[in-house]
């Protein structure tokens, strides 16, 4: 078998604002998804925790995206056909980017497979052509990140990559709400509340471009202490525009009264994640304060990699 792995990630800063142009900060954190593939008589895609996503022979399915994988990887001279598995620790349908994840290893794997090379950059096209069919109009920053690791500062389509060294002694705690929600009608309902009161939020998406650019500058002096104010400070904005819950708020204020430096949602809110920025000698004991699921990453640098 042929097997690759790209990582998951998460919105430091900035959601629902960069919807208006304001700069925001993703970053690809150390949750994989898996990919391996195997020569087959027709293309199929089995997912550990779903089962068959994608069979070419009998239908769809929710796997439009691999479809359109499977259909451009052809279209490069690859005749041949694949059984692939796909094995993920990144929480699904939760805003850390799974469905790319998992594209981006495919592509990364079925490349290989098929005797091409397979760069970043065609890797990262490619995936967001199969993000198009399953998301309509994504961002491509779940894509971008999955592919080449690290932090990106980005703003209207551009992205620019952030070099820093992640501290050792910081990590993320990410947690699972496990509420799901669909982030088109939780962005539209921003928006709209956005033209209601454009007079009042005006200030409000300003501070939020301003909170980004000194989260920028802190990430590039090492000022992790501080940053953790900034992430508390940007989720009262989340929690201004609406996008908060009980859940949310009871996760995010447990973990603030157990020595996070901050904590905030990450992606469209009203549950998915929330992330938690933590001394690791602090860490010790938080996850089983928890009811729910919980990951504790850090930085990835890399990006999609194959692996043994």
């Amino acid at each position: 078998m042929i097997c690759s792995k790209a990582p998951g990630k998460i919105i430091l800063f900035g959601e629902h604002f960069v919807v208006k142009g304001l700069p925001g900060i993703g970053m690809a954190v150390s949750s994989y998804a898996k990919a391996c593939v195997e020569e087959s008589d027709k293309n199929t895609v089995l997912s550990k925790q779903l089962g068959l996503v994608y069979d070419e022979a009998g239908g769809v399915g929710f796997g439009s995206g691999f479809e359109v994988i499977f259909k451009l990887i052809a279209s490069m001279g690859c005749s041949k056909r694949a059984r692939a598995y796909i094995d993920s620790s990144i929480f699904m349908g939760s805003g850390m980017g799974s469905s790319a994840a998992s594209s981006v290893a495919l592509i990364h794997a079925l490349m290989r497979f098929c005797g091409l090379d397979p760069s970043k950059e065609v890797v990262s096209r490619i995936a967001f052509e199969a993000e198009k069919a399953v998301h309509g109009k994504p961002s491509g920053i779940d894509n971008t990140l999955a592919t080449y690791g690290g932090l990106l500062y980005y703003r209207s389509g551009v992205f620019e990559r952030i070099d820093i060294k992640w501290p050792e002694e910081y990590s993320l705690l990410v947690v699972n709400t496990g509420i799901h929600r669909e982030t088109g009608v939780v962005v539209k309902e921003v928006l709209d509340l956005y033209e209601r009161r454009r007079e009042v939020l005006e200030h409000i998406y300003r501070a939020a471009e301003e909170l980004v650019n000194q989260a920028l500058a802190m990430l590039r002096r090492g000022d992790f202490e501080n940053l953790g104010e900034l992430m508390n400070i940007n989720q009262g904005l989340l929690y201004t525009v609406n996008v908060s819950c009980p859940k949310c708020e009871e996760i995010i204020w447990l973990l603030r009264r157990n020595k996070a430096l901050g904590v905030k949602l990450s992606g469209a809110g009203r549950g998915g994640i929330i992330i938690a920025l933590y001394r690791k000698k602090d860490l010790e004991g938080v996850r089983q304060l928890l009811k729910e699921e919980s990951l504790v990453v850090s930085l990835d640098e890399q990006g999609v990699l194959s692996i043994s």
